[in-house]
């Protein structure tokens, strides 16, 4: 396993575990502030689907579901609206994104069918399976550029 950047570091100790969509949460917060520029004053971020997802968005933007900064939807759209009390700027993950992650989804449906009937051993080699996946994928999301994973829709 390649030791993640710090900030993933951080999302995964948030989220619990390693995965696409916390990753992703954190590249869209990472790429809205950017677009969003330097801002003073408390950020609101609303996206439009309740996945893992939230905790890279909350861990990279400081928004929370706690505080009420960060506030989920059900549209069905992985889309981020980044506030700041003078701007505002909306971005969403590319379908290339999504199909990446699609993958890792595809590969664990596959695998955890019957999950609990398996030996210890098929269950520990279906883990290592997905496991290897993610040491593929999540360091292409670390470092891919942000035209391939997030696209900004509007300011």
């Amino acid at each position: 396993m390649i030791e993640p950047p710090e900030i993933y570091s951080r999302i995964y100790s948030r989220h619990g575990h390693r995965c696409p969509m916390s990753t992703l949460g954190g590249r869209l917060g990472l790429a809205a502030m950017r677009w969003l520029g330097e801002s003073s004053g408390e950020l609101q971020a609303v996206y439009s689907i309740r996945t893992c997802a939230l905790d890279g968005i909350a861990e990279v933007t400081g928004c929370s579901e706690e505080n009420g900064s960060l506030i989920a939807k059900s549209d069905g759209r992985h889309a981020l609206i980044l506030k700041s009390p003078k701007a505002s700027v909306e971005v969403e993950l590319t379908a290339e994104a999504l199909e990446m992650a699609g993958q890792y989804r595809s590969l664990c449906n596959r695998l955890e069918v019957g999950g609990d009937e398996l030996e210890a051993d098929e269950q520990k080699k279906r883990r290592a399976e997905m496991d290897a996946m993610l040491d593929e994928l999540l360091p292409q999301f670390w470092q891919a550029e942000d035209q391939l994973l997030v696209q900004k829709v509007s300011e």
